[in-house]
C-alpha cells in the first residue's frame, strides 16, 4: 500500500511460486487469506506492475491465479524467462485431465 498510494513506485514481482491447493490445510495456514489479500492490493494498484517468472522458476496453481494479469489489465504485465514454467494445474493434474485411465495405461504400454 505504501508504494501505491505514498511513494507511488512501480511493483516488480520475481516470482517462483509453487501453487496452493485451496484445501482445508491452505485454509487452516491462512494461504488463502494472504492469497486473496495479494490479488485485492494488485487490483487496486494504480502505478505499473511487472510479474517476472524467473530463470528455472515456477508459477503454478493458486500462484498463478494470484498474479494473473487479468486482475488489473490496465497495470500489470507478466513476463517469463524462455526456462521458466507457468500453468494453472501442476504436471500431475494435466496429465489426469489430458489422459484418462484407458489412454493412459495405451500409452503406457507404447512407451
Amino acid at each position: 500500500q505504501d508504494f501505491n498510494k505514498g511513494e507511488q513506485l512501480p511493483l516488480i514481482i520475481f516470482a517462483n511460486w509453487r501453487g496452493f491447493s485451496g484445501g482445508q490445510r491452505d485454509m487452516y495456514q491462512e494461504v488463502l487469506k494472504y492469497g486473496s489479500q495479494i490479488v485485492d492490493a494488485l487490483r487496486d494498484y494504480k502505478q505499473p506492475a511487472f510479474i517476472y517468472i524467473i530463470p528455472h522458476g515456477e508459477l503454478r496453481g493458486g500462484a498463478w491465479v494470484v498474479l494473473d494479469p487479468t486482475i488489473n489489465p490496465d497495470m500489470m504485465e507478466m513476463y517469463a524467462d524462455v526456462d521458466a514454467r507457468g500453468g494453472v494445474l501442476e504436471p500431475e493434474g494435466i496429465v489426469e485431465i489430458k489422459y484418462r485411465t484407458k489412454h493412459l495405461l495405451s500409452t503406457m504400454e507404447r512407451l
